[in-house]
């Protein structure tokens, strides 16, 4: 058989659980051990007969013999033929120093008789070594030179070293030399995902943007490390006190103003016809011949004054005039607690208005950052420039899209200290993940956050495909995530703003009728309450005529 197609065979079949028994003489048992040993080698680490294989060897010689050296296996029990007694002679590989060797099996006295005979087993990955990439970005992986040693650091490197740690593994780091996380070039990708693909590496550690068309190319570690948002920072340049021919009108909504009228009419009304009540009742008792012109008129007559003072009380707190009847004073009395409430709160928004230095947003949202003279960036690099550039035409992020590309494509490939330079400089707003911008905003006062998600990623770490490490590290990430090891690594590199010692901007806010609402129920429950009196009094002057 082709001892190479037959290891694939048996490795696909059979991962991660490969337990083998092999009875062959000694130079067949050193053949087959030496190819074994190797074809992860040959695989480019896309098999893993070292780590999740284990293998029990049978001898058929009656001499003793020399056991293979040199081995990388680390699940590995030779049984000896000696004098016709097999058990006498067992050995197993166990991890000493830089290298395996083979030590006889004494008496098992471990409850898990397995490590007895695979004591390799207790050590995870045994310090294998992986080839790690990644690139710098501030927050995830930052990159930095110490007497010509490069080293890194960032909460994607704390979650590798936790990984390494629970698997025990070592790694050494390089970077693609396009220096590109993996774009669409030519039906294929380049930078990381090149490297996944061709098993360049055995791993990316970075905030790699999850994608479907990468998914074709390389596979992504779950759960992710990390889901974060694009947003918009950028600076007001041209700060001015809010100005306005209508200040007068601006401590209510207009809503405010509307319902305040209508209320002002209907107890005008209601006042004058309280008012008249008392003359009807009169002219009735007298036995007057048409009284309810006569009441009508007088109605008329008393709803000149009642407007008037009502208008008036709008202005002051009081009528020149107090009402005769009992209903209209409990109406009158409802009013005024109204007016007493709308009157502190208009003072109080008027004077904050008048006092107050109030900056004008140039926008509030991306639709006024689309029509405000404010030009947009973002970095080239990365896949979040990739779905942006993708989105439809006639959508936000497609005419964002638009508005970026209008802008010299040279500056674009700047670094991203130079576009937050340019967001201080000038009319300039930028799109980033918010970690990024948190952190470089930490102690800016003057940067701003439009706070509307532009987009969305998760970002993970990455594995070429069908690679055998997928299965431990998914385990592994799993575990962090639920443990919540996963947030506190995040907590320990996270920054938040730090604005105490910046100067408090008071944005003016129009009172709504919700805030109010209180004094227009007083004020209805009081109309509902003149009015049964109204009614009481009624039915007691029918029952005294």
């Amino acid at each position: 058989m082709d001892a190479y197609d037959t290891s694939q065979e048996i490795h696909e079949a059979l991962f991660p659980e490969i337990h083998v028994v092999a009875s062959l003489s000694h130079n067949h048992m050193t053949e087959l051990i030496k190819m074994v040993d190797s074809f992860d080698i040959k695989t480019r680490g896309m098999t893993d007969f070292r780590h999740h294989s284990k293998w029990l060897l049978l001898y058929e010689e009656e001499n003793t013999v020399d056991l293979p050296e040199f081995i990388y296996l680390e699940n590995v029990v030779a049984v000896l033929h000696h004098y016709k007694c097999w058990l006498q002679s067992v050995f197993t590989l166990k991890r000493h120093l830089t290298r395996n060797e083979w030590v006889p099996v004494a008496a098992c006295t471990q409850r898990n008789i397995n490590l007895c005979y695979f004591p390799n087993a207790a050590y995870g990955y045994n310090n294998r070594r992986l080839v790690v990439t990644t690139l710098e970005t501030s927050l995830y992986t930052a990159k930095s030179t110490n007497n010509g040693t490069t080293q890194y650091e960032g909460y994607a490197i704390d979650i590798l070293d936790t990984i390494s740690a629970v698997l025990n593994f070592s790694y050494s780091m390089t970077e693609p030399q396009d220096q590109s996380w993996g774009l669409p070039v030519n039906g294929t990708y380049d930078g990381i995902v090149r490297q996944l693909n061709r098993t360049e590496v055995d791993l990316s550690a970075c905030d790699l943007v999850i994608n479907e068309g990468r998914s074709d190319f390389m596979e992504y570690i779950y759960p992710p490390i990390r889901t974060d948002y694009i947003d918009v920072v950028y600076k007001r340049h041209d700060k001015q006190r809010t100005t306005s021919l209508f200040l007068l009108a601006l401590p209510f909504r207009p809503m405010v103003y509307l319902i305040l009228f209508l209320m002002a009419g209907l107890c005008a009304l209601l006042l004058a016809v309280f008012e008249s009540v008392d003359f009807g009742w009169n002219e009735t008792a007298a036995g007057s011949g048409d009284v309810g012109v006569t009441y009508v008129k007088k109605v008329k007559q008393n709803l000149l004054s009642a407007c008037w003072e009502v208008t008036g009380s709008l202005f002051k707190q009081g009528f020149s005039k107090y009402p005769r009847t009992l209903p209209g004073k409990v109406l009158v009395t409802s009013w005024w607690m109204l007016l007493m409430v709308m009157t502190t709160v208009y003072s109080a928004n008027l004077v904050a208005a008048l006092s107050a230095q109030t900056d004008v947003k140039p926008f509030s949202d991306l639709e006024g950052l689309l029509d405000s003279d404010y030009s947009v960036g973002m970095r080239a690099s990365g896949m979040s420039r990739q779905l942006l550039k993708s989105s439809l035409p006639s959508s936000v992020s497609g005419r964002i899209w638009s508005k970026i590309s209008a802008n010299d494509p040279v500056f674009l490939e700047t670094k991203l200290e130079d576009h937050f330079k340019r967001v201080r400089r000038e009319k300039y707003a930028f799109l980033e993940y918010r970690t990024i911008t948190n952190r470089l905003m930490a102690e800016d006062c003057d940067l701003e956050l439009l706070g509307e998600t532009v987009l969305w990623v998760q970002l993970a770490f990455g594995l070429p495909q069908r690679s055998p490490l997928k299965g431990d590290f998914e385990k592994v990430m799993s575990q962090l995530t639920a443990s919540g090891i996963l947030d506190a690594i995040w907590a320990k590199w996270t920054v938040k703003r730090n604005l105490t010692h910046c100067l408090q901007k008071r944005i003016l806010k129009s009172t709504t009728v919700n805030q109010i609402g209180g004094g227009f129920i007083v004020v209805c429950a009081g109309t509902g309450l003149s009015i049964i009196v109204l009614c009481l009094e009624k039915l007691i002057h029918l029952r005294q005529n």
